[in-house]
């Protein structure tokens, strides 16, 4: 929960149609920060205080510098099962590389000035993978205040809803779990303790 010494924060997520994302947007929106989701479709997120959505492709930087403008931080879940694109299709199966959305966060913050970015992904999974070690290479040298955070985005079945009462829930519950996660990553951009370098998170 916000409290006197905690600013009010504003954030871009991108991935918001994911349980990880919906996670995030619970646990951001219990602190009292505020929250854009980008989209394809703005009336694919119900509105809220605290909440609004915006359209932008996450692999283009001149749309990228334009969503985010404004923003404390992004946030980036990369294996959410639906990423905003230009043409305004789901990224199913992302046939955009992780390489491409890299390039266009890395290029697209700078220019409207937004120095934070976490970048969320299974990165344990990519490994073998050349344009993600390609892509992560390219966040490495780079100047902004980045996380790098090794997780799963883990479907989309679950709503903003289902995390918002989990007190008398098990320990093992997914919704516990997720939330968990979210937690730390909020964590993470509150007050910054892993600038620069890659945090792991397992359901």
């Amino acid at each position: 929960m916000l409290n006197a010494e905690t600013p009010r924060l504003k954030f871009a997520l991108y991935g918001a149609h994911s349980s990880l994302g919906n996670a995030l947007l619970c646990e951001l929106l219990s602190r009292q920060h505020e929250a854009v989701t980008l989209v394809n479709d703005l009336n694919s997120m119900t509105v809220r205080p605290g909440l609004r959505a915006k359209t932008g492709d996450l692999f283009d930087a001149i749309s990228v510098s334009q969503s985010v403008a404004g923003m404390d931080a992004v946030i980036c879940l990369y294996d959410s099962p639906s990423l905003a694109t230009a043409s305004g299709g789901a990224a199913a199966g992302q046939p955009h590389e992780l390489y491409q959305a890299v390039d266009a966060l890395l290029s697209g913050l700078p220019k409207v000035g937004v120095e934070r970015l976490v970048l969320v992904a299974d990165l344990s999974a990519k490994r073998d993978d050349p344009s993600v070690a390609a892509a992560l290479q390219r966040v490495a040298v780079n100047s902004l205040k980045w996380t790098l955070v090794d997780a799963e985005a883990d479907g989309d079945d679950l709503s903003i809803e289902d995390f918002s009462v989990i007190d008398d829930l098990d320990a093992s519950d997914r919704r516990v779990q997720l939330r968990r996660i979210a937690a730390g990553i909020v964590d993470e951009l509150e007050t910054p303790q892993h600038l620069h370098e890659q945090i792991h998170f397992s359901i």
